[in-house]
């Protein structure tokens, strides 16, 4: 008799061994938390959590630049708030410094602590945090902005000025400070814009050192090359020019008839006299599409800001008619010699009223005007009742001569043209390597070029944010609490370094909100990152714990079965082994008898 179990045993121990490797793995997952533990796993899960969490890694890092980033700036800002103080404590100063009941000796004692308290703002800008200064004044220009400064430190500035100097006889004083910045912002159709703050002429009133702004914008869209000069350029150059120079040598602001605030302007009249002298330079009749009574007509009072070309034109064409006037009068160089008196009135002292148009009128007209108060606006009646009639045979708009003052047309001198109002070369100019070329009548300064500070994204992506200036007060030579008047002169500035300080510190500000915005959206994608990689490579506690109590139940159960089936499979050897020994034993007693 013979019982089969083998394959039964063979399946039972398979299932059990099967279920113990089962255990085994669900055993290393809930103990490593990691849904796959070799690649073999899963290839294209562990490929795609391999790759997040290299993403993640690099995400993790950017956000350690930016904290850091952070952190400078949120110093910066710590940095000026101590200065804000030290100001406001200056300021103090210079107000007690102005009480007349004050004496030497107090003023004294203010001036030690005023000048302690500049020397704090020096230490303040010198901070540094890891190596890296807090402050840096001069920002990064592009090569855009390189290649025009360039150019017009190289001969644009100095052709214009000596084309102003040729034809009007006038440059600046030597005196007057001149800084010239190129912003790179949208500002088309602009071309420059300037402003003053203080100067003191001959008879004590004051004008204004200059900024000169040019917009690189500007002259980019109005595709004037940047590396060579530029005929049209230069032409913009000129007119600037021009005005700068007359600002430095006439009461700009008091033209006609010595009223500052003559008309709706608020940079006072005579606005046809300022921008025609100016075209005059260069010359103007290449704006001349047309020429007619309306064109005349287009100047309006004079006072009014250019707007319209007709309005230039018109300008331009009024300066042509007093050029005319005057010469007739028997004025030799006609406008230039008009300018030439109106400068050296305001060089002796004279009023604004003295040295302007008016005045120039009754001077040199005398027979046509004889009050200077209302010379000016009987210029422009008498213009537009005769400026077309008188003009239109002396405007010679087809030929190459330009207009200019001394010209062919104007004058019956060379031909004035395009190329040759201002020399595209000269001395200093090299195009290929440029070097400066500075303007001689005024102290020119230009923007200097410093550091930007930046960090990347992983995608390469800078994150950059603007670098911060520190107020100081470097001139305690002229800045001081040493007497009335210099505490008076100090007192006034300090309005002025305290906006400029909340300016900048607007500017740490709005890096702080820009880096918390990019610190917040990594992390936003970090966790994001993280949920993927948790649901990609992550254990499911739940389902491994059930898959763990599963497999040990199998496994246990395969245990038991096998152990009973070895018990029963003993058993009946046991008994089968008995009944043979029975039989045995009956077959060799043989028969009874």
């Amino acid at each position: 008799m013979t019982v089969q179990l083998n394959n039964t045993s063979l399946s039972l121990a398979f299932n059990g061994i099967q279920a113990a490797k089962e255990v085994e793995k669900s055993t290393a997952k809930l103990t490593r938390g990691k849904k796959h533990l070799h690649a073999g796993d899963d290839v294209g899960g562990f490929k795609q959590s391999v790759r997040i969490a290299n993403e993640q890694n690099l995400n993790s890092l950017t956000l350690q630049n930016l904290q850091g980033l952070i952190s400078y700036s949120q110093t910066q800002d710590g940095a000026l708030g101590q200065a804000a103080k030290v100001l406001q404590r200056m300021n103090s100063l210079a107000e007690l410094a102005l009480d007349m009941t004050k004496t030497d000796n107090d003023r004294n004692a203010y001036n030690h602590e005023f000048l302690e308290l500049a020397d704090e703002l020096q230490s303040i800008k010198g901070l540094e945090l890891n190596d890296l200064n807090l402050f840096i004044n001069d920002p990064v220009f592009s090569d855009q902005k390189k290649q025009f400064i360039q150019v017009l430190q190289s001969q644009w500035l100095k052709g214009a000025e000596q084309a102003v100097f040729d034809r009007i006889g006038l440059q600046g004083s030597g005196q007057n400070n001149l800084k010239i910045e190129i912003p790179e912002s949208d500002a088309f159709p602009t071309i420059w814009s300037y402003s003053s703050a203080t100067k003191t002429l001959p008879n004590g009133s004051t004008v204004g050192e200059t900024q000169v702004q040019l917009f690189l914008d500007t002259y980019v869209k109005a595709n004037f090359p940047l590396t060579t000069p530029s005929d049209w350029a230069e032409r913009y150059n000129v007119t600037l020019m021009s005005q700068l120079v007359m600002a430095d040598n006439l009461y700009f602001n008091a033209l006609a008839n010595g009223n500052e605030n003559k008309g709706s302007s608020t940079d006072g009249g005579a606005q046809w006299f300022k921008e025609g002298v100016s075209e005059f330079v260069h010359g103007g009749d290449y704006l001349i599409g047309y020429f007619s009574n309306s064109v005349v007509a287009a100047i309006g009072t004079g006072d009014a800001p250019t707007t319209s070309i007709q309005q230039r034109i018109s300008n331009y064409v009024s300066v042509r008619y007093l050029h005319e006037e005057l010469k007739a009068a028997g004025t030799a160089g006609g406008v230039k010699t008009m300018l030439g008196w109106m400068s050296s009135q305001v060089a002796a002292g004279k009023t604004a009223q003295e040295s302007s148009i008016g005045a120039a009128l009754v001077n040199f007209i005398p027979a046509k005007y004889n009050n200077f108060a209302t010379a000016n606006d009987e210029f422009i009646a008498d213009y537009v009742a005769n400026g077309f009639s008188a003009m239109a045979p002396k405007l010679n708009i087809f030929n190459s001569d330009t207009g200019a003052i001394g010209g062919f047309d104007a004058d019956g001198g060379p031909v004035i043209n395009h190329q040759n109002a201002v020399p595209n070369s000269g001395p200093g100019y090299d195009p290929a390597s440029p070097t400066e070329n500075p303007i001689s009548g005024f102290n020119l300064t230009w923007e200097q070029e410093g550091e930007e500070l930046f960090t990347y994204d992983p995608s390469g992506n800078s994150v950059i944010f603007e670098t911060a200036k520190m107020v100081t007060i470097d001139d305690t030579g002229t800045y001081n609490l040493k007497t009335i008047g210099s505490a008076r002169t100090t007192l006034n500035m300090m309005d002025g370094w305290m906006e400029a300080l909340a300016a900048e510190r607007g500017r740490v500000g709005a890096n702080m909100k820009r880096l918390l915005t990019e610190k917040d959206r990594y992390e936003r994608k970090f966790n994001s990152q993280q949920s993927a990689l948790e649901r990609i490579a992550d254990t499911d506690f739940a389902e491994e714990s059930t898959s763990l109590a599963k497999n040990q139940i199998r496994t246990q159960a395969s245990i038991a079965i096998l152990a009973q089936g070895q018990e029963s499979n003993v058993s009946l050897q046991k008994l089968l082994a008995g009944i043979q020994t029975k039989s045995k034993r009956a077959n060799s007693a043989g028969p009874s008898s």
